[in-house]
């Protein structure tokens, strides 16, 4: 490693106590790196939002689990629905800290702290304007070290917990509880409210305390999300720009590639699974010239190099932009657009037997086995 990766590695990594307004543009930079899905159409609103609450009410403590007293009562946040209709119908400001209080209503018990469901895309930034509100701290931790397409998706579930009761405020101003232990049933009953609530809601769930989440959340994801973010800003040389990424994900190129073919929806899917199913064909320039066909759902889910799966969930999959040196996400995505793919490895406990059955291939239809499972 050169001494410009050690340095972003020393200097980055475990080095945020707090979040403030100047941290705002890289959380929003490293969320999209954990899910480069998401469009931005949604940026300007909720980043200028997020930062005039800290401008105005300071920054937010960032705390690991096992800081807190292990009875501290926590819960998980994130956004719910649609991207497009939270572009179309904005938050009126109060959903996130009303969907807690919901919650803390229903088990009489107040909340100490908040933490993200999933430390990607704009949930990223829920847990950090509920707790600017509610004058609480944030959670370093989440339950999925990314994003994944259901809320029963997360280590939590895999470690017994339970998503419920959760509750959804839509911008209508209206809420909906939701009390069933079972996490695919709560899911589902969640997103059949969805649309009716305005086509996205706050979500508060997984109410449990600090001394659960010691073993049962994965650690030090929000802050990393920061860290990568601030690399994403600096623009970098992308062949620099992977490194030092490298430095701290762990991440690695699998190929750069001009985009040839790119399908659009064009195939049926299981409704359980959000997202259709499509994919698009790249040239590889230099190396082996290989073609690397990339299949899409609601993320990448596989990669393919002259026929053989080199890559896929739960890894995750993005594709940087050469031209532009930043993550391109899947809706920017035209024929012709040169493209870095990137591998990063997910935590641990998604490549085991449980992980993998909820979340790898097979859960999307594709009945191959995992590279590192050969």
């Amino acid at each position: 490693m050169s001494a410009a990766e050690q340095g972003a590695a020393a200097g980055y990594v475990g080095a945020i106590a707090s979040i403030s307004a100047d941290d705002v543009p890289a959380l929003y930079e490293g969320a999209k790196f954990y899910a480069p899905a998401v469009g931005d159409a949604s940026r300007s609103s909720l980043t200028s939002w997020l930062t005039g609450l800290l401008d105005r009410n300071g920054p937010v403590a960032l705390r690991r689990p096992e800081s807190l007293p292990p009875d501290t009562r926590c819960v998980a946040l994130c956004v719910i629905g649609s991207g497009s209709a939270l572009a179309d119908l904005p938050p009126a400001g109060d959903e996130f800290a009303v969907a807690v209080e919901r919650i803390a209503r229903l088990q009489g018990e107040a909340f100490g702290a908040v933490y993200p469901l999933a430390a990607a895309t704009v949930s990223a930034l829920a847990p950090v304007v509920a707790a600017s509100q509610l004058g609480l701290p944030v959670l370093d931790a989440d339950g999925m070290g990314r994003t994944y397409a259901l809320i029963h998706h997360t280590a939590m579930h895999l470690a017994g917990l339970s998503p419920a009761p959760l509750a959804a405020h839509g911008p209508t101003g209206e809420s909906v509880l939701i009390e069933v232990m079972a996490g695919p049933r709560a899911d589902r009953l969640l997103r059949a409210n969805v649309d009716t609530l305005g086509g996205w809601a706050a979500l508060a769930a997984y109410p449990t305390t600090a001394g659960e989440l010691r073993r049962a959340a994965l650690p030090g994801t929000l802050s990393r999300l920061i860290n990568v973010g601030r690399l994403l800003l600096e623009r970098a040389d992308p062949d620099v720009l992977v490194r030092r990424l490298a430095a701290i994900t762990g991440c690695q190129r699998i190929g750069r590639g001009r985009i040839v073919e790119l399908e659009h929806l064009s195939r049926p899917t299981d409704v359980t699974i959000p997202g259709h199913p499509s994919s698009l064909v790249l040239e590889e320039i230099g190396g082996r010239r290989r073609q690397l066909r990339i299949e899409l759902r609601s993320e990448i889910v596989a990669v393919f190099a002259d026929g053989l799966l080199v890559a896929a969930v739960p890894d995750l999959l993005c594709l940087l932009d050469v031209s532009r040196g930043e993550v391109a996400t899947l809706d920017s995505l035209q024929p012709g657009d040169l493209v870095d793919v990137l591998v990063t490895p997910a935590e641990a406990v998604w490549y085991s037997a449980e992980g993998m059955a909820m979340v790898g291939l097979h859960s999307h239809g594709i009945g191959l086995e995992h590279p590192r499972r050969r």
